[in-house]
C-alpha cells in the first residue's frame, strides 16, 4: 500500500506498482488549476473541490485527453482509499510540474492495489479453490477495474503468503497458489474465504510510504516487483525521504535496455530514504552497445539507510534464492556508469552486501566510498567472493572499492 503526504510532483516517466504512489513536494510550481478527487463521489463531476472526482481512472483518463495538464495538480481526500493504480502516460502541456498531493483532515490518503475477495470461490478440485479474478467478474472488491489476473502473494489476516506455484499440479501445502489468465487458486482444506487481498522525465517523488509490492508471475518461474523502477530515458528524477518496505525484488532500481531516442538515465539522485526488508536495496542494470552520451550519467545514492536486506516473506519463497538477499545487486552493465555510492548505511543483508553479475566486481564507474556496511560475523563481502566482513581491509585494496567506509562486524 502507499500514502499520499500533502503535495507531490510528478511527470511522465515513472509507473507507479498497483501498491505504489507518490509525495510531498518542496519544488516550485506555476499551477495553472486544481483537481480534486473523494470517492464519496462521481467521476461526472467537474473535479472541483466542491464536486470531486471519484476514481483514478478518472485521472488517468484526464491526463489521456488533455484535461490534467503539465502545471496542474490533484489532491486526493484524506482518509480515503483509493483502489488501482496511477501510471502516467506523457503528459500533456509544454511547462511546469504534474502535482499530486492531499486535501482535507486526516491521515493521509492512501492509493491500493489489491483486489480483495468476496465469498464466491468454488471448489475447484478435492482441497483446490479458485475464484475469478478478470475485470468485471463480481467475484472480488477493490481494485475492480485491473485487467491482471497474474497474483503476486495472497494477504490473509494481516500475514503474506508467497508460495506461488507454476501448476495446479504444484499445489501441496495450505495457502500454495497458481493463477491464469482467468482464475487465482489456492491450496485450502476449506474454502478460503472473503477479505483475501491479492496484490497483483522529470520526477519528484517524496515523503511516500510504498510497501507490499511484487510476486508476479514474469515467465516461466520468474516473479518479479520493484518499490521504485526508473527505466531508461528517464532525465532529472529526484527520490527523497522515502520508505520503501517489504518488496519481491529491489526498493529502487534504475534498469532498461538502450533503444531508440532512450541511451541513459540522467541526473537521477536517490537520497535520505529508508529501505527495509526488501530483497535487494538498490540495484542497476543496463543492456546496449555502449556509446558517448547512454549509459548512468549524473546519478548518486547517497544518505539513505539499507535494513536487513533479504529478510522478508519472499526470501524463500522465490525460486532464484543464491546470494540474491543483498544491498547492491547489479546486472549486465553493459552501458557505461557514472553513479556515487556514498554517506549510505547498509545494515544487515541475508547473503552479501553486494552482488554482482559477471566477474563479481562491482562494475567500473560505480563509486562506492564512505558508507557504513555492517555484516554478521564470517559473512562475505560479496557474491561469489570469499573475503569476509572480517577481511574487509584486503577486499578493499584488492577491489578499490569502499574506500573511507566504515565495516562493522557482528551486526
Amino acid at each position: 500500500m502507499a500514502t499520499l503526504n500533502r503535495r507531490t510532483v510528478l511527470q511522465a516517466g515513472v509507473a507507479l506498482a498497483a501498491t505504489g504512489a507518490i509525495m510531498e513536494s518542496g519544488r516550485p510550481n506555476a499551477v495553472t488549476k486544481t483537481h480534486y478527487v473523494s470517492g464519496a463521489c462521481s467521476d461526472t463531476n467537474p473535479g472541483t473541490e466542491a464536486a470531486p472526482w471519484a476514481s483514478l481512472a478518472r485521472i488517468r483518463a484526464a491526463l489521456d485527453t488533455g484535461v490534467l495538464r503539465r502545471g496542474d495538480t490533484v489532491l486526493l481526500r484524506r482518509g480515503e482509499t483509493f483502489y488501482g493504480s496511477i501510471q502516467i502516460p506523457a503528459v500533456k502541456g509544454t511547462t511546469g510540474f504534474l502535482n499530486f498531493g492531499a486535501y482535507g483532515t486526516g491521515e493521509r490518503p492512501t492509493i491500493n492495489g489489491y483486489k480483495i475477495s468476496k465469498a464466491a470461490w468454488i471448489q475447484h478440485a478435492l482441497g483446490v479453490w479458485k475464484l475469478n479474478l478478470t475485470a468485471g467478474s463480481g467475484q472480488y472488491t477493490g481494485n475492480t477495474t485491473a485487467t491482471s489476473t497474474n497474483v503476486g502473494f495472497l494477504k490473509v489476516a494481516g500475514v503474506i503468503n508467497g508460495y506461488k506455484r507454476w501448476s495446479l499440479d504444484d499445489l501441496v501445502n495450505q495457502w500454495d497458489f497458481y493463477s491464469d489468465a482467468t482464475y487465482v487458486y489456492v491450496k485450502r482444506n476449506t474454502t478460503p474465504g472473503e477479505g483475501i487481498a491479492f496484490a497483483s522525465r522529470h520526477v519528484y517523488v517524496g515523503d511516500c510510504l510504498i510497501e507490499e509490492t511484487g510476486g508476479s508471475q514474469l515467465s516461466g518461474t520468474t516473479r518479479y516487483g520493484n518499490g521504485l523502477e526508473v527505466w531508461i530515458g528517464a532525465v532529472d528524477n529526484l527520490f527523497e525521504n522515502n520508505t520503501i518496505r517489504p518488496t519481491y525484488d529491489v526498493g529502487y532500481t534504475m534498469q532498461g535496455r538502450a533503444e531508440r531516442a532512450s541511451v541513459a538515465w540522467t541526473d537521477i539522485p536517490f537520497r535520505n530514504n529508508r529501505i527495509e526488508n526488501c530483497n535487494q536495496s538498490f540495484e542497476v542494470w543496463s543492456q546496449g552497445t555502449p556509446a558517448a552520451g547512454t549509459g548512468h550519467i549524473g546519478c548518486s545514492f547517497t544518505d539513505n539507510v539499507c535494513v536487513d536486506a533479504g529478510e522478508l516473506w519472499a526470501a524463500d519463497a522465490r525460486p532464484d534464492r543464491d546470494g540474491k538477499g543483498t544491498h547492491l545487486l547489479t546486472y549486465h552493465v553493459q552501458l557505461p556508469c557514472d553513479i556515487e555510492i556514498t554517506r549510505n548505511q547498509f545494515i544487515r543483508a541475508r547473503d552479501n552486501y553486494a552482488r554482482c553479475t559477471g566477474d563479481g566486481q562491482i562494475p567500473t564507474g560505480i563509486n562506492t566510498h564512505h558508507n557504513t556496511i555492517a555484516l554478521s560475523r564470517g559473512q562475505t563481502i560479496a557474491y561469489l567472493n570469499p573475503k569476509t566482513v572480517e577481511q574487509y581491509e584486503a577486499w578493499r585494496i584488492r577491489t578499490g572499492k569502499e574506500q573511507g567506509t566504515q565495516f562493522i562486524v557482528g551486526a
